[in-house]
């Protein structure tokens, strides 16, 4: 397991606007704007307060925000926190003694997209056509399927 590092917020910091950005963040102070990080997970902690919408792979409030969230997998708003808005996810969790006034809607997760694999050359001419294949050799003790008979 690898420990994964975060950018903070600290407690005296105030920023106003929208934030993006490809890596975890934790939030001790205030944001004033959108938060966007479609790919990473976003903290509020106890002492953070975010006005505004947030979206993230994964959203978790120990603090206070104020606007809608929105998290491919995961939302959760911890003990003692306070969240009003609306909530979009895949998994919603919300602890008890948590205030939360708002809508929620669960979504499906998305799932992975592997395109599908085309046949090379080389394995067109491994392969041998289904009437060339050899047929499953019978067993002695074997009791053939009904309407075969042994040879």
């Amino acid at each position: 397991m690898t420990a994964r590092s975060a950018a903070l917020i600290g407690k005296s910091l105030v920023l106003v606007g929208k934030v993006s950005g490809k890596e975890d963040l934790i939030v001790d102070g205030r944001i004033e704007g959108d938060i966007e990080l479609p790919e990473n997970c976003l903290t509020v902690g106890a002492a953070g307060h975010v006005q505004g919408s947030i979206r993230a792979r994964e959203i978790v409030v120990f603090g206070s925000v104020h606007g809608n969230l929105e998290a491919v997998e995961k939302v959760q708003i911890r003990r003692n926190a306070r969240v009003i808005g609306d909530m979009r996810t895949a998994r919603p969790v919300i602890e008890e003694e948590a205030y939360f006034k708002g809508n929620v809607e669960t979504i499906r997760a998305e799932a992975v997209k592997v395109p599908p694999q085309r046949p090379h050359a080389s394995d067109a001419a491994q392969r041998t056509p289904a009437s060339e294949s050899p047929q499953q050799p019978t067993l002695p003790n074997a009791v053939p399927p009904t309407g075969e008979t042994r040879r």
